[in-house]
């Protein structure tokens, strides 16, 4: 089979974390290779890699909230933490494909809505979640501050 989608496990815990590092660079490798362990040992987190001849070239990871979700009128409510498929597997169906198998998972958990979010500049995020059936439920600027 030339492509295929697997639940990633402990042993694709470096090509997941590879993936991750391009979809958000600003991270630490070994901070993110932590959180995906922990998420992969999580029952409310599911992470999926798509393989191109046996190669990791995207991955999706999906949540369970309980606590509110914007927009969301239930709970639990599932959550796509995020989905990245690599510049050269674009405009395939791949994120359609990763997307359905995360669905069906929060479905089997009891997840009757999915929530995401995306950066304001990211302007390849919101026509895939419109592709997708989201709808906006809201707009979010957020602010920091440090106390002197």
């Amino acid at each position: 089979m030339d492509h295929m989608i697997m639940e990633a496990g402990k042993e694709q815990v470096d090509s997941l974390t590879k993936l991750g590092m391009e979809l958000w660079p600003g991270n630490e490798y070994s901070e993110l290779k932590n959180d995906f362990l922990d998420n992969i040992e999580s029952d409310n987190n599911k992470l999926f890699l798509y393989l191109d001849r046996g190669v990791p070239v995207a991955f999706l990871h999906v949540s369970i909230r309980v606590d509110y979700v914007e927009g969301s009128d239930s709970s639990p409510t599932g959550y796509l933490e995020g989905i990245y498929v690599q510049p050269t597997h674009r405009r395939k169906g791949i994120s359609t494909l990763l997307f359905n198998e995360g669905k069906a998972w929060l479905k089997r958990k009891g997840c009757t809505q999915v929530g995401s979010d995306m950066e304001i500049d990211n302007q390849d995020s919101y026509p895939f979640h419109m592709s997708l059936g989201f709808k906006e439920a809201g707009r979010l600027i957020t602010f920091i501050r440090d106390l002197d």
